[in-house]
């Protein structure tokens, strides 16, 4: 199972996820410039994901280079699932329908909500 992965440490696995391999320059670089972190900070970040086992890291040259070791898909199943516990008490309908609520969906998203929804109730 994937370990808790903070919000900080997501904005970093996300530069991760999408361009890796990687190096922690490149990902230092690759950040929101809105993010104040100092290239050490960033390390730390990095060295944490690694400790956690969602990173793996190889030497090339001077550099440490970073791989995600888990999908992205996996982290974010996790991360929801401790969400929908954390914050509904686990009542996906609750999530669902306070999202719908307080979200301008697209008609395309709507169309998609309606498809699941039916499968779902097809499978009852």
């Amino acid at each position: 199972m994937p370990p808790k992965i903070s919000s900080a440490e997501w904005e970093v696995m996300n530069v991760v996820w999408d361009r890796h391999p990687i190096t922690a320059l490149e990902v230092f670089s690759a950040l929101p410039n809105d993010k104040e972190w100092a290239q050490k900070t960033v390390n730390t970040f990095l060295t944490r994901l690694v400790d956690k086992g969602v990173l793996g890291t190889t030497k090339e040259g001077k550099a440490n280079v970073y791989s995600p070791l888990m999908a992205r898909e996996e982290c974010v199943q996790v991360e929801s699932a401790s969400f929908l516990q954390r914050v509904f008490q686990g009542a996906a309908g609750s999530l669902v329908l306070h999202f719908c609520e307080n979200s301008n969906l697209t008609a395309e998203e709507i169309t998609e909500l309606e498809r699941l929804l039916k499968s779902k109730k097809g499978k009852k």
